[in-house]
């Protein structure tokens, strides 16, 4: 099915610096780069190369024809975006170090300006049982998944930038939670004391090097992280988050689907900037064979590109 993703895009401006500046500090970069970014659309391209079918809900400034065209040669359905004039295209300042590590800065411009009318407009042509993906960069997370809950779609949120409140509202009517390990702390933090999270919710929590776990209920699957030389993690969580539910789409089960996203991951690490470093499927493909040869063993199946059953441990509630 169609994955519906309502998110931001963001031109990034990346600077790559030896050190993050201290306060009062002023340093050099060493290099300077302008790229496509924001996590919806990192997310929509994760999607869409890991061969899913996705279309990109957002906003864009209606004079950013440099932002037009460029999304253009992705191949990427934004038939629902809203152009808007009087705004700018949303922005996002990012600092990488030496260490692959970085600092992030948005303006939400466009991003933070959706109209209702667009949403609705996708909302209304999703087919009942359908992926809703959201993130927290855009405007109507509210409005966005009440309304896509009471047409019949699942509900996925990538919830960053984190904010407890925004989040805690919908634990029960999400399907899939994503977030990193902090992120999850601060969301067990936020509970009233002996309350717990859903037990038919199923929750993604990204840990970095140390791999990922996906959580339904009492169980635990763990996911290593690879060992790869990274020159830059922009993105990695977005990569990771897409290839996972378009790999759930297609009916891989959970855990063909974790490694299918810790492969991309990992490729995408590798590279520089965040949409142009995420690797297609073949690439994820061979990867994981590389992998499976350096280890002598038996590799999970390869994906299933049809779409068939619905993704194992995550129901249409």
């Amino acid at each position: 099915m169609t994955i519906l993703n309502v998110g931001s895009i963001n031109w990034d401006r990346v600077y790559r610096v030896k050190h993050f500046p201290a306060p009062g500090e002023t340093i050099a970069a060493a290099s300077a780069s302008l790229g496509l970014g924001g996590k919806g659309l990192n997310q929509s391209v994760a999607i869409l190369r890991a061969g899913g079918d996705v279309r990109h809900i957002g906003g864009v400034a209606a004079d950013d024809a440099r932002m037009l065209a460029a999304l253009a040669s992705l191949g990427l359905d934004t038939s629902g975006l809203a152009l808007l004039a009087d705004t700018e295209t949303g922005s996002a300042l990012i600092l990488v170090d030496d260490a692959a590590e970085n600092v992030i800065v948005l303006d939400p411009g466009a991003n933070a300006k959706i109209p209702e009318a667009a949403v609705l407009q996708a909302l209304d042509a999703a087919p009942v049982g359908g992926w809703l993906l959201m993130q927290n960069e855009t405007n109507l997370l509210d409005f966005t998944l009440t309304q896509a809950r009471a047409r019949g779609l699942r509900l996925a949120l990538s919830a960053a930038p984190f904010r407890p409140e925004d989040v805690t509202p919908h634990l029960h009517s999400l399907d899939l939670l994503s977030v990193n390990a902090v992120e999850f702390a601060q969301l067990q933090a936020s509970l009233p004391k002996g309350v717990s999270l859903p037990k038919d919710l199923a929750i993604l929590v990204t840990k970095g090097a140390a791999g990922a776990d996906y959580i339904l209920g009492d169980q635990v699957l763990s996911a290593p992280a690879h060992p790869v030389e990274a020159v830059d993690t922009t993105g990695a969580g977005d990569t990771f988050l897409g290839y996972f539910l378009a790999r759930l789409d297609a009916a891989d089960g959970v855990e063909a689907a974790l490694a299918t996203a810790m492969a991309a991951a990992a490729l995408q690490v590798t590279r520089q900037g965040a949409v142009a470093a995420i690797p297609n499927l073949a690439e994820v493909h061979d990867f994981l064979a590389l992998l499976c040869s350096f280890a002598g063993r038996a590799c999970l199946a390869q994906p299933n590109l049809a779409a068939g059953r619905p993704p194992l441990g995550i129901n249409h509630r």
